[in-house]
């Protein structure tokens, strides 16, 4: 099946395709030829027996709403257990599959995914039944224990601050929310369901517990479509490098466009005067809570949004004093900032050691931009810095027999600047899995972009057999 380049029609043969693949059982195009992605280290077996009371349901109206209870590490059973949310919508007629939505730490949650799937798949998935599961940390699961400045940690005290805060359970740390503890997770859900093969749409951070989950775990699901996975087995400093330079392009893609209208409120000379307001909070000269992580954060939101505009009218605001709008624009105050920030600092930290934690910090502090530096991108590398060692950081995982060449489409915006597409479609030439870079700005294609949205909801679904 080809996937026509464009935004209306990208997301069509995203979820016909999971359709399609779901409707085959078999995996008649995998290669198991060459099984390694990266060779490092092998994952502890972390399925479990089958258990269906390992989930507590109650009535959430039109879904069920579930608790997971799981070791905080899979590789003690006996250790403390944390809580996993997960939400189920049955499908509307005989389900052809059962497919397992994993949400990024911004945009819906889990629930909301449940609640509304149409919204984020179209209407195809009213034809399976949907498992939304929210990870480690993320919303409506146990999350790691931190006192945070919004948004995001600033100056070094304060990622040193969080660190200590971050500590303050010993018996729940950083170690218990790497990817591998969540894809144990995912594999102790559908054994206690007793499930699958399921197929999976995940998203962002959701996409690279789902990236490893099919790496180690190939028989679990059937078919798979990825939205901007980070690669699971190439060192987390790789990764932020390929990273760093992706939002260095989407932040030089944003003061482009001041630069060429006129409406712009910082048409004439953007980068001096973007500089300045940075450099005016960094004198501690702002208001409204406002840090050097406020502008990032702002930047991050606009490459996203692609709202250029409102970005430099906060901008503005800022240059003569009101920093308001700037940090409204940065996310301070949406709901659930707090915990989707945690969240982030969690997954982070259960992935990064102490060594590649410095070695982000140091490469960060040599990067030269291309236009402007709208702020630290070390921040959680510094917060990271303080934390106990992960004991299985990211960048070892080895694909099992069968996981390269299966069913599998990874999905990335073209000019994502949040993760770097690059790193994307090596991943998934490496994987030799299905790979697609979208014309569409933003990052999280799937289910992110109304437009493309409401195209698949009309996408004609009745090939299930193919």
């Amino acid at each position: 099946m080809q996937c026509r380049d464009g935004r209306r029609a990208i997301l069509s043969c995203v979820v016909s395709t999971l359709i399609l693949l779901a409707g085959c059982n078999s995996d008649s195009t995998t290669d198991s030829s060459s099984s390694a992605v990266t060779a490092t280290s092998e994952a502890p077996d972390t399925t479990t027996a089958a258990d269906p009371s390992a989930v507590n349901w109650t009535n959430c109206g039109d879904i069920e709403c579930g608790v997971l209870r799981v070791p905080s590490t899979h590789r003690d059973p006996a250790s403390r257990q944390i809580s996993v949310g997960v939400y189920s919508r049955k499908a509307v007629a005989e389900p052809v599959g059962t497919v397992v939505l994993l949400p990024d730490y911004d945009g819906p949650t889990a629930r909301d995914l449940a609640e509304v799937p149409t919204v984020y798949l179209g209407a195809a998935a009213r034809q399976f039944d949907v498992l939304a599961v929210s990870p480690r940390g993320f919303f409506d699961s146990t999350p790691l224990p931190c006192t945070l400045t919004m948004p995001y940690v600033a100056p070094n005290q304060d990622a040193f601050a969080v660190s200590a805060s971050c500590r303050s359970n010993e018996q729940l740390n950083t170690v218990a929310y790497g990817v591998k503890e969540s894809v144990g997770d995912l594999e102790t859900l559908v054994s206690s369901l007793g499930i699958g093969p399921v197929s999976v749409v995940a998203w962002g951070r959701g996409a690279t517990i789902a990236a490893a989950w099919k790496l180690l775990h190939p028989a679990s699901m059937s078919s798979m479509v990825l939205d901007s996975p980070e690669d699971p087995g190439i060192s987390p400093v790789k990764s932020a490098a390929l990273n760093r330079a992706a939002e260095d392009a989407g932040v030089n893609h944003v003061m482009q466009w001041c630069t060429a209208h006129l409406s712009c409120p910082l048409f004439e000379n953007a980068a001096k005067r973007v500089n300045l307001v940075i450099s005016r909070i960094e004198e501690g000269r702002a208001n409204a809570g406002a840090t050097v992580a406020t502008v990032r954060m702002a930047f991050l939101n606009t490459i996203v949004s692609a709202d250029y505009g409102a970005l430099f009218q906060a901008l503005s605001d800022a240059e003569s004093g009101d920093h308001t709008a700037l940090v409204a624009l940065a996310g301070a105050d949406s709901p659930g900032a707090a915990t989707r920030v945690a969240a982030r600092i969690a997954g982070t930290c259960g992935d990064l050691s102490a060594a590649d934690a410095e070695q982000i910090i140091s490469d960060d502090a040599a990067f030269e931009e291309t236009v402007i530096r709208v702020g630290s991108g070390d921040t959680i590398a510094r917060v990271c810095a303080g934390m106990p060692e992960p004991v299985e950081p990211l960048g070892s995982v080895r694909a099992a027999d069968g996981a390269r060449g299966s069913r599998v489409q990874v999905f990335v915006s073209a000019t994502d600047g949040v993760t770097s597409p690059a790193m994307v479609k090596a991943f998934a030439q490496r994987a030799a899995w299905k790979f697609r870079a979208v014309k569409s700005d933003g990052h999280l294609v799937v289910g992110h972009d109304r437009t493309t949205t409401e195209w698949v909801s009309d996408r004609k679904s009745t090939r299930l057999n193919s």
